[in-house]
């Protein structure tokens, strides 16, 4: 985010005319440019889904955009709590603790640049002009061009066009990648905290084997660490659920329009150039939604952790605190674009309506 200035992650960030040049490349991407490639290629099918399916795509960049310096304060936070969370949990303290923070680290640095090098590969259509040349978009990596300036006109304005969907390429990519980074990195860390309550509670199970029936007064300490713990995790989940709902939204309603567009072109030219960007949506989908679903199954077996432990030894006291615990622990948690869970169910059932929709267009 440091190439194009908008790194609101940095707390000292503020808007400076390069960070102003990218968000007005972009709206004048998705508002004229466009609108304005739709009239010049209205005449060929093929050519034409394409552009709109790249209006779709920045109409997607646009509104995450918005979203992403309109919550700047959340996205902050997200990323300070993740930076702490081994404190809060005693790691520092606890071998097995630090370890097990230390492997979600780990799988956070790794998915977070298997994201940027998932977005990366779209750089390589920059390079179609080269290995499928199509005159019909006047060999231009893109189905858009700038207003006024022609490609097939003379090469100063070709170079000029080819230039400005490398910037916008790389515009996209960088912008995208930090988002579904930050938010990767956020769900992440919310399957890590839970992995570190069902070892604490691990921990309290073996100190209650050492302390007589009902004796366990002394661990009041140990359990109220843990349901505190437990109520800071949900409200972590409530404040990343909160801020990317709307991405969520966004992105579901964009991609799946850009699905059903390549399904058009690709039952009559199953080689068009709209082949691989529609893998690519369906990539961004799909990883998403497993993210999403890997919370959901790490939540689910929570409940068992808590219920497994030797509750039955503890004073009655202890008892009503572990059954809030469990109350608490029943639900959960789902990521949500508004109506549609963010799971790899949603996923399939996205995935099959797209067939039956191939399978009727063919």
């Amino acid at each position: 985010m440091e190439i194009i200035k908008l790194n609101v992650i940095n707390p000292n960030w503020r808007p400076t005319i390069r960070s102003i040049i990218v968000i007005g490349s972009i709206f004048f991407f998705c508002w004229i440019e466009v609108p304005y490639s739709i009239k010049v290629y209205v005449q060929d099918y093929e050519i034409l889904i394409e552009t709109l399916s790249l209006g779709g795509c920045s109409t997607q960049l646009m509104l995450r955009m918005f979203l992403y310096l309109c919550q700047r304060e959340r996205c902050v936070q997200i990323v300070s709590e993740i930076r702490k969370q081994r404190l809060v949990y005693g790691a520092d303290s606890s071998p097995r603790m630090e370890e097990q923070f230390r492997l979600g680290t780990k799988r956070m640095l790794l998915f977070y640049r298997l994201i940027h090098l998932l977005y990366g590969v779209s750089y390589f259509f920059l390079l179609a002009p080269l290995i499928l040349p199509d005159p019909h978009k006047f060999n231009l990596p893109l189905a858009v061009q700038i207003p006024f300036l022609p490609p097939g006109d003379n090469l100063v304005y070709y170079c000029i066009n080819f230039v400005h969907h490398i910037m916008l390429n790389v515009f996209g990519v960088v912008h995208l990648a930090v988002i579904d980074g930050v938010l990767i990195m956020a769900l992440i860390s919310i399957c890590t905290r839970i992995a570190g309550l069902q070892l604490l509670l691990e921990e309290l199970d073996g100190k209650i084997s050492l302390a007589e029936w009902y004796r366990t007064e002394h661990l009041d300490a140990d359990l109220d660490h843990i349901i505190e713990l437990h109520w800071e995790t949900k409200k972590f989940f409530q404040v990343v659920s909160g801020t990317f709902q709307m991405h969520f939204c966004s992105l579901f309603s964009t991609m799946c329009i850009a699905i059903c567009m390549c399904l058009n072109v690709v039952t009559k030219n199953p080689k068009s150039s709209l082949l691989p960007f529609g893998v690519s949506s369906v990539s961004q989908m799909f990883v998403i939604c497993m993210f999403g679903n890997i919370v959901q199954i790490a939540s689910s077996r929570l409940k068992d952790s808590v219920y497994g432990i030797q509750w039955y030894r503890m004073t009655v006291t202890q008892q009503k605190k572990l059954l809030f615990l469990l109350a608490n622990s029943q639900p959960e948690l789902i990521m949500k674009a508004i109506f549609v869970p963010v799971t790899v169910t949603s996923f399939v059932s996205i995935m099959r309506a797209a067939y039956s929709y191939y399978t009727i267009l063919s």
